[in-house]
């Protein structure tokens, strides 16, 4: 019985972690997308795809959508 009580322990510690990485990955990607000179129409479609696919598209930003000067 304890193992059960510590194994939803740990894993409700790891949610709450990974829920905080996300949520940061997410604020630092939209600062950076509100901070660049992008064109207002790349940033619109870049906050779109933010949001609509938080972590992939904040992960595709930063790789990509952050280096790429028009």
């Amino acid at each position: 019985m304890s193992t059960l009580l510590i194994l939803l322990f740990v894993g409700g510690v790891l949610r709450f972690l990974l829920g905080i990485i996300w949520f940061i990955l997410i604020v630092v990607t939209l600062l950076d997308l509100l901070k660049s000179r992008l064109p207002t129409n790349t940033k619109l479609l870049w906050l779109i795809v933010i949001l609509l696919a938080p972590v992939l598209g904040s992960i595709i930003y930063l790789l990509v959508g952050r280096n790429n000067k028009f």
